[in-house]
């Protein structure tokens, strides 16, 4: 961060998705952690998430199954 960041009109990502989409879109990680490190690790991301989101919560468990 440069600057103020209070001032800044920036927020942080809201989601794992907005943050790997950020990640791929600035320049800025590029130039410091290389195309190589960027790619692999967004990949790797995108998996776990994708394999988070196969499992039920206890949270949808206990407030969304049993309005079903």
């Amino acid at each position: 961060m440069k600057g103020d960041a209070y001032l800044s009109p920036y927020s942080l990502p809201r989601s794992l998705g907005e943050a790997l989409d950020w990640l791929r879109r600035e320049s800025d990680p590029y130039e410091v952690l290389g195309q190589e490190f960027i790619t692999v690790c967004s990949e790797i991301k995108e998996m776990e998430f994708a394999g988070f989101m196969k499992v039920i919560s206890p949270w949808e468990r206990e407030h969304l199954l049993l309005l079903v």
